[in-house]
């Protein structure tokens, strides 16, 4: 299930570069307008991996945002009168305590340390889904970013580690990870464990990359604290459309409720 929510202010705005933390918990408290207690399960719990219950999923993602007019200066957007972004789950909870929160004022708010910036839902256009094949091109809606754990310098203690797409050492990894991560995805929604074909191949467009020069990584300061690597680009995925779709619908990677991963279809 999946909406692309529009909407717009009186007054223009200023957007940072650096939104998405912003914006991630503007979606929970649109959720929480209709259940504060199912909000706090999402954002606080989630739901457990199949055997693995100290990894917690939240099923959703959203994309970017697409905003206008506006003029960049240097730090962020200035001039925003209007915002547009695609947010996807396939948990029928999650999507209708959106749904009934969008509704509830028909108003969202973007905080900004002091300033806040109320927008008026203009429209709320319900999007079809899409043929799923078990080959599909791609474009990121939202960068994707894929991570493991790894042993700092000092040998004793590990850390997280974002995986890099462009480092033929770690790319193995990195597509690997996006296929454990569909499978676990997979479990939860409907579960049990996948059984199906395990033919797998992902791989970002290689004349996007000569067009960009590599130029597709992208350093994002979600908060605080917390810098997140991720790659931007179109993609190819070759697996069951079972698993594409889960990818589609709850977005490729990690960190997916953070704005991460959620794509479109190109073909």
């Amino acid at each position: 299930m999946r909406l692309m929510i529009k909407a717009s202010t009186d007054k223009p705005c200023f957007i940072p570069i650096n939104y998405r933390y912003q914006l991630h918990s503007m979606i929970y408290s649109l959720i929480k307008k209709s259940s504060a207690d199912y909000a706090d399960f999402l954002h606080d719990e989630g739901y457990a991996s199949l055997g693995h219950a100290q990894k917690r999923f939240k099923l959703f993602t959203f994309s970017r945002l697409r905003f206008y007019p506006y003029r960049f200066v240097g730090n962020g957007f200035s001039g925003v009168r209007r915002i547009e972004f695609t947010y996807s789950t396939p948990v029928d909870d999650t999507f209708g305590h959106f749904v009934y929160g969008i509704f509830a004022d028909q108003k969202i708010q973007l905080r900004f340390g002091n300033t806040t910036s109320n927008f008026i839902v203009q429209q709320v256009e319900s999007l079809p889904e899409p043929d799923i094949t078990n080959s599909m091109k791609l474009m990121c809606l939202s960068p994707i970013t894929v991570s493991t754990m790894r042993l700092k310098p000092n040998g004793n203690d590990t850390e997280l580690h974002f995986l890099d797409y462009l480092n033929p050492g770690e790319k193995p990894k990195f597509c690997a990870n996006i296929y454990q991560n569909l499978l676990e995805k997979y479990a939860i929604i409907h579960q049990k464990t996948y059984r199906g074909p395990t033919d797998f191949a992902f791989a970002f467009d290689p004349e996007y990359l000569i067009k960009r020069e590599g130029n597709i990584s992208k350093l994002i300061h979600f908060k605080q604290g917390i810098v997140i690597k991720a790659f931007e680009a179109p993609f190819t995925i070759t697996a069951d459309p079972e698993l594409i779709k889960i990818g589609y619908q709850c977005g490729f990677g990690e960190k997916n409720s953070a704005g991460f991963g959620c794509v479109e279809v190109v073909w």
